[in-house]
């Protein structure tokens, strides 16, 4: 069997790799950047006798998220580039490092999901979950 045959409903609209291939192309990256995006997306493996193309399902997710959360996918990368500077950072950076990275990470996750939250369209999906899991509670 294909990975692209596959039965489970969330991976069903999982895009090509041509067309991943064609949004790894177009990101502002290095070239040894989209060399490992591109290795990522051939990752394959067996499970339960199926062949499932793990690396184009999870750039597919990570390509979805970004899209749908902008500003929470912005404030991790700025914490992320401020907790390397300031690991970089001689003598201090060694003991402030472990120390601030983590909660630099956890700020700049929820200062972007707060403005995530803040948009209309992250509402609107919030307020379909809500509604799924009330159906599911009513139907037992």
């Amino acid at each position: 069997m294909d990975s692209d045959d596959i039965d489970f409903e969330p991976f069903r609209d999982v895009p090509s790799k041509v067309d991943l291939r064609l949004r790894i192309d177009r990101l502002d990256a290095s070239a040894d950047a989209k060399a490992l995006l591109n290795d990522l997306l051939d990752v394959a493996m067996e499970a339960g006798g199926r062949v499932v193309a793990a690396g184009r399902q999870i750039l597919a997710f990570v390509f979805d998220m970004v899209k749908r959360y902008p500003n929470t996918a912005f404030g991790m990368i700025v914490a992320l580039v401020v907790s390397s500077l300031i690991t970089s950072i001689p003598l201090f950076g060694a003991v402030l490092g472990p120390l601030l990275a983590p909660l630099l990470l956890a700020f700049g996750l929820a200062a972007g999901a707060l403005a995530d939250l803040k948009d209309g369209p992250m509402r609107s999906r919030v307020a379909i979950l809500e509604e799924h899991f009330a159906n599911v509670i009513d139907h037992g």
